[in-house]
């Protein structure tokens, strides 16, 4: 189930007053995230039950079935293809062309997805596109103490680069902890001392961190939301697989960064 439910415009309607250069820009990372969006979604659906698969037509007085591809919505098909009238045919043939180009002026490129670290990339991009732009945009500037107006500006870039261990700690939970100590093996403790001496040992640590608290508000969000009833089991195993995926690309990151052998000044 696709969880946007408004219109999305064209790339040249959509300004970026406050987005540094270098995200509009196709980050490093925009292919592996796409694949797991694409992945995530799968192909054609016309499940009648998904309202991201239906179009209203005439001046609201029409609804149409036209179904989703790699989850984008009808409604969003539309806004792309306007002022073309779309069918399900348009839906079913689907291009990964325009289907890469959806996603990366849409949603890849209002997130500010190119500046982000890798991993955070991919928790931002994905669940944007599966929960909507704002929602995912908040999300990431709750996490970091930044104003959330759901624009991921320069400020919200450099609050991000900015955040300290400590203030990350404030707002971490036991769990979150618990997993991130399970990946990088060491033991839990509750000494805040010990904590951050072992988070801070790791290459991409941090971000780590980040990630898995990003993934457990993410994880609330979706129980909060209508329809978690039908959908939530499929919410949940994405949420997972995203973050289990971003973990990846953290660490992945951090070996590019700090080769085997070399000594990590903290």
């Amino acid at each position: 189930m696709n969880l946007r439910s408004s219109a999305s415009l064209r790339m040249s309607d959509i300004s970026f007053p406050n987005v540094p250069e270098s995200s509009r820009l196709t980050g490093q990372n925009f292919n592996a995230c796409l694949d797991f969006v694409r992945t995530a979604e799968g192909g054609y659906s016309n499940d009648p039950k998904d309202s991201g698969n239906w179009l209203t037509i005439a001046n609201r007085k029409q609804r149409v079935l036209i179904g989703s591809h790699y989850g984008v919505s009808a409604t969003l098909l539309a806004a792309w293809c306007a002022p073309k009238q779309i069918t399900s045919d348009d839906m079913k043939n689907l291009s990964l062309e325009t289907f890469t180009a959806i996603a990366q002026s849409q949603f890849w490129n209002p997130l500010s997805a190119s500046a982000l670290p890798s991993g955070i990339d991919l928790m931002v991009f994905d669940f944007g596109w599966n929960a909507g732009l704002q929602g995912s945009a908040v999300l990431l500037q709750r996490m970091i103490n930044a104003l959330p107006d759901g624009i991921i500006g320069r400020r919200t870039i450099a609050a991000l680069e900015n955040t300290s261990l400590t203030e990350l700690l404030a707002h971490a939970d036991a769990s979150a902890l618990t997993m991130l100590y399970n990946r990088i093996g060491h033991p839990s403790s509750d000494h805040r001392d010990t904590i951050r001496a072992h988070i801070l040992s790791q290459p991409g640590g941090i971000t780590s961190l980040q990630v898995i608290m990003l993934g457990q508000m993410q994880e609330q969000t979706y129980r909060e939301m209508r329809g978690f009833r039908r959908y939530g089991r499929g919410w949940l195993a994405r949420t997972q697989r995203r973050m289990e995926t971003s973990l990846a690309m953290v660490a992945a990151a951090a070996d590019r960064k700090f080769p085997p052998g070399e000594h990590i000044i903290t």
